[in-house]
């Protein structure tokens, strides 16, 4: 074998070697520091209280929004932005859910005040609330506790 080939072999495998030891790349961080500051105040598990009308446990991770509402579940992507007015928004793109709900948008309001994350949201395609009192058929209003990590 040439002295130029087994010199490219060595060059590879080194090269291999070193990023398999440097480990993952670091996009996997780089996601996470590009995270706004509003979207990661939303992370975590958040669930509704046990005497609560409507039976809600909200999973956030990243952008991905996964919950189950009264034993139905919904998968999404999930936005905030802190600086909408009169009230920060938060948007979920249904990507899975019962009936015709899938690739519609809720649109609500959101407010975090100490482990409480409380959304008052239209029904997927419905329009976005400007307060959080629930008035009418097409607006839920979501009080949730954030659970804590164990």
């Amino acid at each position: 074998m040439p002295t130029s080939h087994l010199s490219r072999i060595v060059a590879v495998a080194a090269f291999a070697a070193s990023a398999w030891l440097a480990g993952p790349s670091p996009r996997a961080s780089a996601d996470e520091a590009t995270t706004s500051p509003a979207l990661k105040s939303v992370q975590g598990v958040w669930t509704s209280r046990d005497d609560a009308e409507v039976a809600a446990k909200w999973t956030i991770k990243g952008d991905v929004f996964k919950a189950t509402v009264n034993g139905v579940e919904y998968l999404g992507k999930v936005s905030v932005d802190d600086a909408a007015k009169p009230h920060p928004s938060f948007t979920i793109d249904v990507t899975d859910g019962p009936g015709e709900v899938k690739g519609k948008t809720a649109k609500g309001v959101y407010k975090i005040e100490g482990d409480q994350l409380i959304v008052n949201l239209s029904v997927p395609g419905g329009d976005r609330p400007t307060g959080f009192d629930p008035n009418g058929q097409d607006v839920y209003l979501f009080e949730l506790t954030k659970k804590s990590a164990q």
